[in-house]
């Protein structure tokens, strides 16, 4: 994950969580997808439903609209019943990308931590805190019900103004080699089952859920697996996701995807695949030119 920076008190906060009984594995670990919901407990409604850059930005039509997702998880164990809390914060900083055009950013991150427990299993346990998770999530702040031409936000609203400069950092640079990662597939390889989305895969923002594309790539990753003949009761400790463009209900989609391994501490064998999604048409224009690029990492 980036490193959290050091925001001020008023720009951090505190959320209760309640797991689901999915979100936990057999095993007591937290799942992949679930700290990503710490940033609505921590962030959004601890902080941002009562800070005054909301009615700032949303009286001017600017939203932040999610571009980045990085989650990282393995602690535990953990029950659906235990006391989980997550604690977090945003800051605003500007980029500027390769045409030399600002880009405004509210990154938010969250930090999951909860008391030692599990759903079922042998009394006696400690009870000790416990770290179970972290996210760090981009928002690019743009005016999505603008005309086009006039959705980008090149200037913050009188009295907002960025902490600092950062990297601008493409979307297809996502599903680079990690480092000291090697690949196992020669080249990027097409799925062979399309992607055919409904509306059951979309959420209030009227386009697909981003949750939806680390799913896909983890049900994919794990086809690869097996079909090499390798380990596949696997578990996802991380993943990254890049949203360049969104997509609809009655999209097709096709991931073209690249399976690699790395050596962790311990000497643990880590496998990822690499996965771009995007139209059949949308393939042939290009890897910058898809949708959404990413990476899930399984590990035992």
């Amino acid at each position: 994950l980036p490193p959290f920076p050091d925001a001020p008190p008023e720009h951090r906060g505190h959320g209760e969580l309640r797991f689901r009984y999915e979100d936990i594995a057999q095993d007591g670990r937290l799942g992949a997808r679930p700290p990503s919901h710490a940033i609505g407990a921590a962030v959004w409604r601890a902080v941002l439903d009562q800070h005054p850059i909301t009615p700032a930005l949303l009286s001017r039509g600017i939203l932040p609209i999610l571009t980045r997702l990085v989650v990282s998880v393995g602690g535990g164990p953990s029950g659906v019943r235990a006391r989980v809390w997550a604690d977090g914060g945003f800051e605003l900083v500007e980029s500027v990308d390769d045409s030399g055009k600002s880009r405004f950013r509210a990154d938010m991150w969250a930090e999951v931590r909860g008391i030692r427990s599990r759903t079922f299993g042998p009394p006696g346990e400690p009870a000790d805190e416990i770290a179970l998770g972290a996210m760090w999530a981009e928002h690019v702040l743009t005016r999505p019900f603008a005309p086009a031409g006039e959705r980008s936000v090149e200037r913050l609203p009188e009295g907002l103004s960025a902490s600092r400069h950062v990297s601008y950092v493409p979307a297809h640079r996502a599903v680079e080699l990690p480092e000291g990662a090697r690949w196992l597939d020669a080249s990027w390889e097409m799925d062979a089952t399309e992607i055919a989305l409904g509306v059951g895969h979309t959420d209030s923002n009227q386009h697909v859920n981003s949750h939806v594309y680390p799913q896909l790539l983890e049900d994919a990753a794990l086809r690869r697996l097996a079909a090499r003949a390798l380990p596949f009761d696997r578990f996802v400790t991380r993943f990254e996701m890049a949203y360049r463009k969104p997509s609809f209900a009655g999209d097709r989609l096709r991931l073209a995807a690249r399976l690699y391994e790395r050596t962790i501490s311990g000497g643990r064998t880590v496998h990822g695949l690499a996965g771009v999604f995007a139209s059949a048409e949308e393939h042939t224009r290009g890897l910058e030119r898809a949708r959404v690029f990413g990476t899930v990492e399984l590990a035992p």
